[in-house]
């Protein structure tokens, strides 16, 4: 008969290594610095949602003055509805020109924190539908 003889079972080590932790944190950082901006672009579209809907409204206004005045105002009292106050941009509403021919509409954004885009300014001139921004980062983010 052979007896067992009892020896310490050696078990590898539970737990990770101090380079498996740094790659990992490192990983996570490298996908929080893309997705962190992305995330803000998509905000500030959601919130110049709202500039295209006032800019929609006021282009409907216009062309039903139009019609009945042949000409457009520039004065926002004129128009039947007016833009939804909103949270991103100025509550006064619009300001606008107007031509016989053509007006321009121009909202200002209530500074956003984070200031990625800041307070930046869209004008609408329409009938065209010609939709400007004030700052590079709206113009190549946010325009259409």
């Amino acid at each position: 008969m052979k007896l067992k003889t009892w020896r310490a079972v050696r078990r590898p080590m539970a737990g990770f290594t101090l380079i498996e932790l740094l790659v990992v944190v490192l990983i996570i950082g490298i996908l929080a610095a893309i997705a962190v901006p992305q995330y803000f672009k998509v905000v500030e579209k959601g919130r110049f949602a709202e500039a295209t809907a006032c800019f929609s409204t006021v282009k409907g206004a216009q062309e039903r003055y139009l019609l009945k005045n042949n000409t457009y105002t520039a004065a926002n009292g004129d128009l039947d509805v007016q833009c939804a106050a909103g949270k991103a941009f100025t509550v006064a509403g619009p300001s606008w020109t107007a031509a016989s021919n053509s007006y321009t509409a121009t909202l200002t954004r209530i500074a956003p924190l984070p200031t990625t885009y800041g307070a930046y300014v869209v004008t609408y001139v329409g009938p065209a539908g010609t939709l400007t921004c004030s700052q590079t980062n709206c113009t190549s983010d946010l325009l259409p």
